[in-house]
């Protein structure tokens, strides 16, 4: 039933990587009708149930029974027909969290998992808080008022734009014929109040040797163990600049440890699906499909260690699966460096203070620790440079 490739005549049902149904037409359907090399028809169903699944092959029945007799118009018609239905011109009845339904089944497929984990169902909790939300303009302020009473501006500017987002396409379907939400939106200031808050400031090599050592030791940790389970994680992105989603997506499989390489190449991102500590793997990185970075000998031994301790049963095993990114950075991080007395910084300074020392204290031309860091030249020349580089002697060449 999951095949991946369709027999010649024969339709296949196939669940995607954002669990939902669609059906595999046939290679020469696809090239004669679609002129296509390949088509799938979408059916709009999540694969997260016994019902979904009768469901979805009743409907692969109906477009297989339509390939069988070349009904091609029918198999077009019953396409068109899986769509979600909109009723034009009633909009001042229906409510946004009807709307917004309609759009999340109509856009599902083409959204990547993690911003459904995400975004996606922290905005529908947010709608099924207001189910009467209509979509007039007194709506959308009824909306804009309640979450800013109950959010910060920095989170109610970031969902009325997907909101926002929701509303257009339904104007370009003229199931909507005004959106309110961008006047609004323009309406919410979120600059900060400190923004050299926000500034890369990398920690000194001290204070990351201090910090790698506290986690290490263990002599700052309540119970046992709360901060020596972290010490791997910490040392590690110490020592690659790795960001946390690529840290926390590596997997055994992903290191080369005979030609000392390491593969980045997926991402492991933060759900706020309800599942505390959990997150949603996915291929590729924030700005890049991989990136390889190679190994020094600390950092090798490093690994082997882990892995020696840990015993993973397969390749496929995440590296740090025991991590728990948001205790660790609201807990266990926060009191190790305010223990050692070090000026608070977020955890993705660790990759501030690795950059920065590659670029000024080696000898790796920026465009190596551009490549080995996934950022650019620019970025790097910017925010990483030592701006205390001016020149006094002009060299003779």
């Amino acid at each position: 039933m999951y095949a991946h490739k369709t027999r010649q005549g024969q339709a296949n049902l196939n669940r995607t990587d954002k669990n939902t149904y669609v059906v595999n037409l046939p290679v020469n359907v696809a090239k004669s009708i679609y002129k296509k090399s390949r088509k799938r028809i979408a059916l709009y169903l999540n694969a997260d149930s016994k019902e979904t699944m009768a469901a979805a092959l009743c409907r692969l029945d109906k477009i297989q029974a339509l390939l069988d007799a070349e009904d091609w118009q029918g198999l077009l018609d019953y396409e068109e027909s899986l769509k979600p239905k909109v009723v034009q011109g009633i909009f001042a009845r229906q409510s946004l969290k009807w709307l917004w339904d309609e759009y999340v089944k109509a856009k599902q497929d083409s959204w990547e998992v993690s911003y459904i984990e995400n975004d996606v169902k922290q905005a529908t909790r947010i709608i099924n808080k207001c189910p009467k939300i209509s979509l007039t303009d007194d709506g959308a302020n009824e909306l804009y008022n309640y979450m800013m009473e109950t959010t910060t501006p920095q989170q109610t500017k970031r969902y009325l734009k997907q909101f926002s987002a929701c509303i257009t396409w339904a104007k370009r379907r003229r199931i909507v014929k005004d959106n309110p939400y961008p006047d609004l939106i323009k309406t919410i200031s979120t600059r900060r109040k400190n923004e050299d808050e926000r500034d890369i400031n990398p920690f000194t090599k001290e204070e990351r040797d201090l910090i790698i050592e506290a986690f290490r030791s263990g002599r700052l940790e309540r119970y046992k163990g709360s901060h020596t389970k972290y010490a791997d994680y910490i040392e590690f992105t110490f020592l690659t600049g790795a960001r946390s989603s690529e840290s926390l997506g590596l997997k055994w499989g992903h290191i080369d440890f005979e030609n000392n390489k390491i593969n980045f190449q997926e991402g492991r991102v933060l759900a706020t699906n309800g599942s505390y500590g959990k997150g949603v793997q996915k291929k590729g990185l924030k700005t890049q499909k991989k990136r390889v970075f190679p190994m020094n000998p600390r950092l090798k031994k490093l690994l082997l260690n882990r892995k020696a301790n840990l015993c993973p049963g397969s390749l496929e095993d995440n590296v740090f699966v025991d991590m728990n990114h948001s205790s660790f950075r609201g807990n266990q991080y926060t009191k190790v460096l305010k223990e050692l007395e070090i000026d608070y910084r977020r955890p993705y300074c660790m990759r501030h203070t690795f950059i920065t020392l590659m670029a000024n204290e080696t000898d790796l031309k920026l465009h190596q620790i551009s490549q080995i860091c996934g950022t650019s030249i620019d970025v790097i020349e910017r925010h990483y440079l030592s701006k205390a580089s001016c020149i006094e002697n002009l060299p003779d060449v």
